[in-house]
């Protein structure tokens, strides 16, 4: 989930994201914030602190209260005592743009991995206990599924 408020910036996350075969749902209507992530269930935030009619800080706490997803702040924001705040918030990780896209994507994935969530199997279908792997074009299942009966 990407809650960021300026288009651009949003859309260049969003394709950078959807390329690296993520699943990507944005925030465009920033009034209720939080019932969308509660809704949506993502499995990480990438949150920006300056948002129109609240800041990042605040929607932080509010999130951590509704959900245990990860956070990352995405801002452009640099000072020390921003990281720390945002930190001591229950953020994750703190990014500050303009970003390394590598850096980025390797902070995203290591958040996700202590997490536990996006795991290897997001790219996947499953079907009577068949696993179908759409990036690695492989299959599998269980001996007791797929075995001979």
């Amino acid at each position: 989930m990407i809650i960021e408020d300026d288009p651009a910036i949003r859309e260049e996350l969003v394709l950078l994201l959807e390329n690296e075969g993520y699943q990507v749902f944005t925030v465009t209507d920033f009034a209720g914030i939080k019932e969308q992530a509660v809704q949506e269930h993502p499995d990480l935030i990438l949150l920006d602190i300056g948002l129109p009619d609240q800041d990042g800080f605040g929607l932080c706490a509010a999130l951590r209260k509704a959900l245990s997803v990860p956070v990352i702040f995405v801002t452009s924001r640099d000072a020390g005592q921003d990281e720390v705040r945002a930190l001591s918030l229950g953020g994750d990780d703190y990014i500050t743009k303009p970003y390394s896209v590598p850096v980025l994507l390797a902070r995203i994935k290591a958040v996700l991995r202590r997490s536990g969530g996006a795991s290897e199997h997001t790219d996947a279908l499953e079907a009577a206990g068949v696993r179908l792997s759409l990036t690695k074009g492989s299959a599998g299942c269980s001996i007791r599924s797929c075995g001979p009966s």
